[in-house]
């Protein structure tokens, strides 16, 4: 039975991160349990603004924050960077994604952390990683998938028209690279009792991201780009209502149990259809077939006998159908929450379930600032010395 604490709790990150990819690996260790210090400058961090509404809320910014704790600090002013100095003996793991040297410009890299703390762990995100030619220059995640050869693997391929993917993709995938990184240090600090520099970028991201497709090119030295349809019988369909369903039947097995739910078994004994590579050799006169076969019915009519045939298969859904979808929500994927200044809000869960240390989704993005004064209490600082600290600028909010 879980005893209802998260796996992280105890576990305190200082977060220095801004925009996407820092931000959601410091929010998935922050679901896990960790107590996350998120730092921001005064105004608060860029991701604040973007699509900011006239009731505060900004998609941008709550996707990637939930339930940290909000520091305002001017590093700029070197009381800021003093009260940094004395948050770090009491954090596990520092967390930024400033352009590598950055920190080490403000006196605060991995040397001088572990000055403070021998057994910290600092993880740093970058576009580029921190080595080779590329490693100071500026980037973001558009130019990255540029650079790693998405574009044409999901455009029409070399010397075609490229097309990007989801925007924030190569962020995504960066930070939860990140936060499995820190996960593992935290592990070997358990383990050996060190801390380490852990070095993540959006280009490493993207590599692990296309694992097959960048082997099969390293050793074919091949790449394909975009098709409509690699397979028959891995696709989607459209149906007579307009609406799509898709199918995974490329094994025998499914192949022939699509035929039985299709109606159609005389496709089973088609000598062009009957096995896997003839499917593959006509695939776009089994594509004709199948096309002209689903759009007799609208796609509701077909989910029931697909499902009864055991076909894997689902209804391509847009954002509304996937978020009344009862799948996401009993598995905790989209949550409810309540919240003291945007009110209540469905929000995506955690993507991982753990038996015992469940994680928890249970609060908003934090306000800009509100924690710096309980921080700076807990760090030992007397009211005079943290009104001076507003005085001087240090910890000014706006």
């Amino acid at each position: 039975m879980p005893h209802g604490r998260p796996a992280l709790e105890g576990i305190r990150i200082l977060d220095f991160t801004r925009a996407q990819q820092g931000p959601f690996a410091t929010m998935l260790l922050c679901d896990m349990g960790a107590e996350v210090i998120k730092v921001e400058p005064p105004g608060g961090e860029q991701g604040r603004a973007n699509g900011l509404g006239p009731d505060g809320f900004s998609s941008y910014f709550e996707g990637h924050n939930r339930g940290k704790r909000s520091i305002t600090l001017d590093l700029r002013v070197p009381e800021a960077i003093a009260i940094v100095r004395r948050l770090v003996p009491s954090c596990d793991v520092v967390v930024e994604n400033f352009r590598p040297g950055v920190m080490e410009a403000m006196g605060l890299g991995y040397e001088d952390l572990k000055r403070l703390r021998p057994d910290v762990i600092l993880a740093s995100a970058s576009a580029w990683g921190r080595l080779g030619p590329w490693a100071e220059r500026p980037g973001y995640d558009h130019v990255a998938q540029a650079l790693s050869g998405v574009m044409y693997e999901q455009g029409e391929g070399p010397g075609g028209e490229p097309q990007a993917l989801i925007g924030g993709f190569a962020d995504q995938i960066g930070a939860m690279l990140l936060a499995f990184g820190v996960s593992t240090a935290l592990v070997v600090r358990e383990r050996d009792g060190i801390g380490q520099h852990i070095d993540g970028s959006l280009i490493g991201g993207m590599v692990a991201m296309q694992s097959k497709q960048i082997m099969e090119f390293l050793r074919t030295g091949k790449q394909s780009g975009f098709q409509r349809r690699r397979a028959a019988t891995y696709t989607n369909y459209e149906c007579a209502d307009g609406r799509h369903v898709a199918i995974a039947a490329q094994d025998q097995k499914y192949w022939e149990l699509l035929c039985d739910a299709l109606g159609a078994g005389w496709l089973k004994v088609d000598e062009r259809f009957a096995e896997p590579f003839g499917r593959a050799r006509n695939k776009d006169a089994l594509v004709g077939e199948l096309d002209r076969i689903f759009r007799t019915w609208p796609m509701s009519a077909w989910l029931e006998p697909l499902a009864a045939a055991g076909v894997p298969h689902a209804p391509v859904l847009d954002y509304a159908g996937m978020a009344e979808h009862p799948q996401y929500w009993a598995n905790g994927y989209l949550a409810e929450i309540d919240t003291p200044h945007l009110g209540h809000m469905r929000v995506p869960g955690a993507p991982i379930r753990m038996s015992a240390t469940p994680p928890r989704v249970d609060a908003a993005g934090p306000i800009l600032g509100a924690d710096t004064e309980d921080i700076l209490l807990a760090a030992g600082y007397t009211w005079d010395e943290i009104a001076a600290f507003k005085a001087c600028g240090a910890t000014r909010t706006a």
